[in-house]
């Protein structure tokens, strides 16, 4: 029996650790064993199963041992990699799974101790110039397997040196897809949505590469539409964030709708959509594909990354040029020719990336090893 141990960043509800989660919540706990360091303790970190073992980084136990460990790691003591060290001579894993690039520059350390790694992409370009030359380097030579959340970054691993690969796309728990129509009646109203009006929902963390920006201008290339936007994800307090809440003031955009982060009610405000918008300037995989097709919803996104391997004829649009005219285009497409979208192909889709099925192919790829 192999025993893991999961490095991840935030224990949060960013797409790359929903999808470790959702491993973790489904693996046969005959065959492996589990343990999980995670930098922070977000949200998702009190979903752990109970038969997993939480470690965290010095960095974030409290406020005097965070003060007490920056004190330390400046006077010349390795506290983060020492504090790594122990877990490892503790849980003795065979192999450390380093989810994200953000986990990357552990590969090193992990030679240095003598444990192998598996390490899983879920990005692309844009997010490789978060680590070093020297650390990407390692972590895709060193790596007994890589995995990609598509075929291109699959590709992109092999050219950077990785010795094997595995496509395994997103997973998704179509069993906790839970709905209240009245739930949905209630979140109309409140969002003050137009009878009759088209639902676009758009959902992802609030931020440049995703399209942030580019919605409020979306929204006003169909203001002869009757349309509603619903854009639904973390929002930071940054300067962009505050751009975009502006431009939607400027441009008279009471059909826009921003909503944080959901739990329970996340498949009630997906219910709610006629449609999924996808601005991402680069998303790997969006796994917000699967759960709208999972619902029926056609699809609108770039013709790049995951949406090209994912969104086939029927299923929805593809667009070559990403600008708030091109959108309008194909979303124009999807409102006025509804027959051309086939909700059955959509949620059979869907269904490939289930849970019990990905799940079992993530598993026999870690065991083949």
């Amino acid at each position: 029996m192999k025993k893991i141990l999961f490095f991840t960043p935030y224990g949060s509800f960013t797409g790359s650790e929903v999808v470790l989660w959702t491993y973790l919540q489904n693996f046969d706990r005959g065959q492996l064993r589990a343990a999980l360091y995670s930098e922070q303790q977000g949200p998702l970190t009190q979903q752990l199963p109970a038969d997993i073992p939480l470690f965290t980084s010095p960095f974030d136990r409290g406020r005097l041992q965070r003060i007490y460990s920056k004190v330390t790691n400046a006077m010349g003591v390795e506290v983060y990699k020492n504090n790594i060290r122990r877990i490892q001579e503790q849980y003795q894993a065979d192999y450390w799974y380093l989810n994200t690039v953000l986990m990357f520059p552990l590969s090193s350390l992990a030679e240095q101790m003598g444990v192998r790694t598996i390490s899983h992409i879920h990005e692309l370009h844009s997010s490789f110039e978060s680590i070093g030359y020297q650390e990407m380097a390692h972590a895709m030579t060193y790596s007994d397997l890589v995995i990609g959340v598509t075929g291109q970054i699959c590709e992109l691993a092999t050219v950077m040196g990785a010795k094997k690969t595995a496509l395994l796309y997103p997973v998704v728990d179509l069993s906790r897809k839970t709905i209240s129509s009245q739930r949905v009646e209630e979140l109309r109203k409140q969002l003050k949505i137009a009878p009759g009006a088209f639902v676009w929902t758009m959902v992802g963390t609030r931020i440049y590469r995703k399209g942030v920006d580019l919605f409020p201008f979306i929204a006003q290339a169909l203001a002869d539409q009757s349309c509603h936007f619903i854009w639904m994800g973390n929002s930071k307090p940054t300067g962009l964030n505050y751009l975009v809440d502006s431009q939607v003031k400027a441009l008279n955009l009471p059909n826009v709708s921003f909503v944080d982060v959901q739990t329970d009610d996340y498949y009630n405000y997906l219910q709610l959509a006629d449609g999924l918008v996808m601005t991402s300037r680069e998303e790997p995989f969006g796994k917000i594909m699967t759960e709208a097709a999972s619902l029926g919803k056609p699809l609108v996104a770039p013709n790049a990354g995951g949406a090209r391997e994912f969104i086939s004829q029927g299923m929805g649009e593809l667009i070559d040029y990403p600008t708030p005219e091109e959108f309008r285009k194909a979303m124009l497409n999807v409102m006025q020719n509804p027959a051309a979208y086939h909700k059955e192909l959509l949620i059979e889709k869907s269904h490939q990336f289930d849970a019990g099925i990905q799940t079992k192919h993530w598993q026999e790829a870690i065991l083949a090893l």
